[in-house]
């Protein structure tokens, strides 16, 4: 499978069979992860890998939209260290381009994957960072559930012309 199709095919999976991640493929969304863009390379990221029920099952009780914790054999908080980022904000766009990295690279190893957004809401931040015991200038981003997929999704028509502009706004 090429990019370009690892790309189209992902898909956020919320049902997962109990097959457990092997240490291989946790290594390998995780460097996929660190070799994400990141402004001036700062790499203000850092990760927190999840494989105990217990963590997963606190994560479902202060996060609404996170239920497919329930079945996931995995999970990856991304996070962002304030004291590492180029400057104020730009860890925000880091943590995104290495969570995306992970949902991608999750699909070329035949797992599949759902982005549990923590950022912008302080209310769910404030609970991941007494979950996880987060220092103050480290910020939760995301959350991502993975494991093996127990469902399929089919893969929906996205391109569309008319959101693409030429050189100005009104050239379409």
């Amino acid at each position: 499978m090429d990019l370009l199709d690892i790309i189209i095919k992902r898909r956020s999976i919320r049902s997962f069979t109990s097959q457990k991640v092997d240490e291989e493929k946790i290594k390998a969304l995780l460097q996929a992860a660190m070799y994400a863009p990141s402004a001036v390379n700062k790499q203000p990221w850092h990760f927190v890998v999840i494989d105990e029920r217990e963590i997963m099952n606190e994560i479902m009780q202060v996060h609404p939209n996170s239920k497919m914790f329930k079945t996931a054999t995995l999970g990856i908080l991304v996070c962002g260290n304030l004291l590492e980022q180029h400057d104020t904000g730009y860890w925000i766009a880091d943590c995104a381009a290495a969570t995306e990295n992970i949902l991608l690279a999750a699909t070329s190893l035949g797992l599949g994957s759902c982005w549990v957004g923590i950022y912008p809401r302080e209310e769910r931040n404030k609970a991941i960072k007494k979950i996880f015991s987060l220092p103050q200038h480290v910020e939760g981003f995301a959350l991502v559930a993975l494991g093996y997929p127990a469902e399929e999704k089919k893969i929906p028509e996205r391109y569309h012309p008319e959101k693409v502009h030429f050189n100005n706004w009104g050239n379409q």
